[in-house]
């Protein structure tokens, strides 16, 4: 009967253990099972929280570019704002996440205050202007106990314009191509595109960079490329020929495959001083409020600078005028002649200071009312305001108004600056009599600027009416100019009837042929001329032609490089600074 159990113990032992690795295989599974669960609960507990600081982090992202818009709309009217000012730039909305808090929301002027600096590097290299750093800083706070803090500083570089050899603003396209050999020293910029060509040599010592585009063509003439190529130095200095483009490469047979490969070429033959749009050139924008808004008619709106205030005016826009600048205003209408100090409180100019003729203009066919501004008398009167800016304006439109500065070859040593809504016209040599080691920093800024030679007056050209030129209004063998002219060139652009490019921009109406005209200081056109906008014709185009073109002696003046002009129109970049996340 004891060898029928044996088996029996076998058997349940066998079961036994089984029973043992079957809890043990599921104790161990549970274990596995928990953890698993326990790291999915983490897994979805971490992935909430990145999902809650990533909506933290885009919220201030965002916020840091409200703040940069809201700097952008706020600087170019208020170009030195107070912590207060600062602080009417809203804290914006966080997205629609009622989760969402600021939990800060900073614009603070970061130090130091405002510096000259000199842009070292980049499209900018060579060029300088008072920087002012801003601190953009936003802190979210979101669900959870999750935030995020980030600060972004934008630069905002005031950079004055009449540093610039040549300035173009937008919708205003340079072209520049003179007959005579011609070399230039002064930096070239333009906000639209530059179209350059040689008419026998052309060399340009400095950098030329433009917002737009660089072509080897005039915008008038089918021919492509233009003439002849220019010369331009550079990184060292050295003269190198520019005969590609932003859109052909050397020798002009084919196109480049993209704007890289021109980029490329123009950095490896100029080493940064011939730039454009490829290269990252952005704007510099003139002092007007509306031009960051990208306006339809930027020539149109840039004009403003030198208008007359305006009933609906904003207050940004009248600040930025150059009329408000003005230490002393001198406003003719069709009887009287009115004076007022930047106060509006009225000043007795000095006898015969300000005195109404009329001349005939050939190339606008029409007969002048000029108020003629005796420069010297008003010097030596002591009649000048003491911030050297003087704003004259005539505002009877049916007399076609225009301002004359006689006798200015000698101005007050802190410098003068003229400014009209009108054309105006530079009689004889101006600012000629050293004060000190050089000549005043001087500028005059009009709708359009026209230079009389010396013998103007003393032949009395005047009273010429609409006889032919030739024969009689021969100018004098020589006339110097020395300051910075703001001005308008025409619009008109068609073969044969152009603007006259850059080196017509300066306008003449007499015979200069084989006379010298010498200029120092730094050209701008920021708009096209409204109120004389006859078209440029000269040497013989369809017998039209009223006046012969001088020899030009021009130079950029590099006092501008230390002593600026009164009132010098200062344009802004903006570019983001340092990035950091706290």
């Amino acid at each position: 009967m004891r060898a029928l159990h044996g088996p029996r113990t076998i058997a349940s032992s066998e079961r036994g253990a089984a029973l043992v690795m079957t809890l043990l295989v599921l104790v161990i599974l549970t274990a596995f099972g928990m953890t698993l669960v326990a790291l999915g609960t983490s897994e979805v507990a971490m992935s909430s929280n990145w999902r809650d600081y990533s909506k933290d982090f885009y919220a201030a992202e965002a916020a840091l570019e409200s703040g940069v818009v809201g700097l952008r709309n706020l600087l170019p009217a208020t170009p030195s704002p107070t912590q207060a000012q600062l602080n009417t730039i809203a804290t914006p909305p966080t997205l629609s996440d009622s989760r969402l808090t600021f939990g800060a929301y900073t614009i603070t002027a970061a130090s130091p205050a405002p510096n000259r600096q000199t842009f070292a590097t980049g499209p900018y290299s060579g060029l300088f202007g008072w920087v002012q750093g801003y601190s953009i800083q936003a802190q979210v706070n979101g669900q959870g106990g999750t935030k995020a803090k980030l600060t972004q500083v934008l630069q905002h570089t005031r950079v004055p314009l009449f540093q610039f050899g040549i300035f173009y603003g937008k919708g205003v396209d340079l072209e520049l191509r003179p007959g005579p050999g011609m070399i230039f020293n002064g930096k070239i910029f333009s906000n639209s595109n530059i179209y350059v060509a040689a008419g026998s040599t052309l060399q340009i010592t400095d950098s030329m960079k433009a917002a737009g585009n660089i072509y080897r063509s005039i915008k008038s003439e089918p021919a492509y490329p233009n003439m002849s190529n220019p010369q331009i130095a550079d990184a060292a200095g050295t003269l190198q020929t520019l005969n590609f483009d932003h859109a052909y490469q050397p020798g002009f047979g084919a196109t480049w495959p993209s704007a890289g490969a021109w980029a490329s070429q123009a950095m490896q033959t100029f080493g940064g001083q011939v730039q454009d749009s490829a290269m990252g050139v952005q704007q510099i924008v003139p002092p007007l409020p509306d031009l960051f808004g990208n306006p339809t008619n930027p020539d149109a709106v840039a004009h403003q600078l030198i208008e007359m205030p305006q009933a609906g005016d904003s207050a940004a826009l009248a600040s930025a005028k150059m009329y408000s600048q003005a230490g002393l205003r001198i406003v003719a209408d069709a009887t009287t002649i009115t004076a007022t100090g930047q106060n509006g409180n009225g000043v007795t100019l000095p006898a015969n200071a300000v005195i109404k003729r009329t001349f005939y203009d050939a190339r606008e066919a029409k007969t002048m009312t000029a108020y003629d501004v005796d420069v010297n008398l008003m010097r030596t009167a002591g009649a000048l305001p003491a911030n050297g800016v003087v704003y004259v304006a005539g505002t009877n439109t049916a007399a076609n108004p225009v301002v004359r500065l006689v006798n200015g070859s000698q101005l007050p040593s802190g410098g003068l600056t003229f400014v009209s809504q009108n054309p105006v016209y530079i009689v004889g040599d101006y600012n000629t009599v050293p004060v000190g080691a050089t000549h005043a920093p001087a500028a005059v800024l009009g709708d359009a600027v026209t230079v009389l030679s010396n013998d103007w007056i003393p032949k009395n050209y005047d009273t010429k009416g609409d006889q032919p030129f030739f024969g009689n209004r021969v100018a004098s063998a020589n006339t110097t100019v020395n300051a910075a002219i703001a001005t308008g060139p025409s619009s008109e652009s068609t073969m044969g009837r152009d603007n006259g490019k850059v080196n017509n921009l300066v306008r003449f109406l007499e015979d200069w042929t084989g006379k010298q005209f010498t200029y120092s200081g730094s050209l701008l056109a920021l708009w096209h001329s409204q109120q004389v906008t006859g078209a440029w014709r000269c040497c013989g185009i369809s017998g039209l032609y009223y006046y012969g073109p001088p020899s030009r002696v021009w130079s950029y003046d590099t006092l501008f490089d230390t002593t600026q002009p009164p009132g010098t129109p200062m344009g802004v970049i903006m570019t983001k600074g340092s990035w950091s996340q706290s």
